[in-house]
């Protein structure tokens, strides 16, 4: 009887930490999605229909689309001092500078490929959960 008042009375507690687990992983996604799209922007200089859907996608992941993560500023001077997306650029542009990806069929940098490669990779989930500070409640 006693088992059964406890864990009634825990139950709300356990809901609200997974509810938190999964809006951290939602938030942490979100991001990484946003990351990718970045990435596969970067490297293209030409206008296309791909390019303006990968545009409104890494949009809609962002702080004013979906984003989940906090922009934060200095509350006099109103300068950021921490933007996680901005973050994310950085990481990606860097690691894509990094990432070796060419093909026998040419000598260029295969874009996509590289791209889920940092994706995938286990140093940019590690990026990405450095970023958790800054998830909104």
């Amino acid at each position: 009887m006693y088992c059964r008042i406890i864990a009634l009375l825990c139950l709300p507690g356990s809901l609200h930490a997974f509810a938190g687990e999964e809006h951290t992983e939602q938030a942490r996604q979100n991001l990484k999605n946003y990351g990718l799209c970045y990435c596969i922007l970067a490297p293209f200089k030409e206008q296309s229909a791909l390019e303006k859907d990968i545009g409104l996608s890494a949009g809609a992941y962002s702080f004013m689309g979906k984003g989940l993560h906090t922009i934060v500023q200095n509350e006099d001077t109103l300068e950021v001092t921490h933007d996680p997306y901005a973050e994310t650029e950085k990481y990606m542009a860097g690691a894509y500078l990094k990432t070796s990806s060419t093909s026998k069929q040419t000598s260029k940098n295969i874009v996509f490929y590289s791209c889920l490669e940092i994706y995938n990779s286990p140093e940019f989930d590690a990026f990405i959960k450095s970023q958790d500070q800054y998830l909104q409640n």
